[in-house]
C-alpha cells in the first residue's frame, strides 16, 4: 500500500521510464545485417522488441496505477474542482490590480488650443479592495493545498510499489 503522495511520485518515474525506453527504441535501428547479431546498445542491453514488450507493459502498469489513483483520489475531487476555481479567480484578480497598479493620477491633454492641459484622472475599480480580494483568494488557495497534501499523505492506494520499482 501507498498513500496518494508517493503513488503520485511512483506515476512520475513510471512515466520518465515509460518516456527513456521509448526514446531509445525511436533512437534504435529497426534492421540489422542479416547474419549478424542486434545491437542492444540503444536499448540498454535489450533487444528492439523486448524494449517494445517492455513499453507497453509499463504503460499497462501506468493504466492500472492511474485508475487506483482516481479511485481514491475522489477525497480530493471537491477541493480539487474549488482549487482550479480559486486558481483561475487569482490569475483573473492578479490582472486587474495589475491594471489598477498602472492608473496614473494625471495625464496630459491637448485643450482646443493645443496647448497641454494636466488632467486628473480617477480610478474606476477601488485598488484596495482588489488588492484584499487577492490576498483572500490566494490565503484559500493555501489552505486547500494543504488540506489536499494532508489527504495525499493520508490516503492509502491499494499497489504494491514493488511491482512498479522492479521495473523502473
Amino acid at each position: 500500500m501507498l498513500n496518494l503522495a508517493n503513488s503520485f511520485r511512483l506515476r512520475n518515474k513510471l512515466k520518465e521510464r515509460i518516456g527513456a525506453v521509448t526514446s531509445a527504441i525511436a533512437d534504435a535501428e529497426f534492421s540489422k545485417t542479416e547474419g549478424t547479431k542486434e545491437s542492444t546498445s540503444p536499448c540498454d542491453g535489450k533487444t528492439l522488441e523486448e524494449a517494445v514488450c517492455e513499453v507497453d507493459m509499463l504503460m499497462g502498469l501506468l493504466q492500472d496505477l492511474n485508475v487506483r489513483i482516481e479511485k481514491v483520489n475522489l477525497v480530493n475531487r471537491d477541493s480539487l474542482i474549488e482549487l482550479e476555481t480559486i486558481k483561475a479567480k487569482i490569475a483573473f484578480y492578479n490582472t486587474i490590480t495589475r491594471k489598477c497598479r498602472r492608473i496614473r493620477a494625471y495625464e496630459f491633454e491637448c485643450d482646443e488650443k493645443g496647448e497641454r492641459v494636466k488632467v486628473a484622472k480617477e480610478p474606476l475599480i477601488d485598488q484596495g479592495k482588489m488588492t484584499a480580494v487577492l490576498a483572500d483568494l490566494k490565503k484559500k488557495k493555501d489552505a486547500l493545498e494543504e488540506k489536499i497534501a494532508a489527504a495525499n499523505f493520508t490516503t492509502a492506494v491499494d499497489i504494491d510499489p514493488d511491482t512498479i520499482l522492479s521495473w523502473i
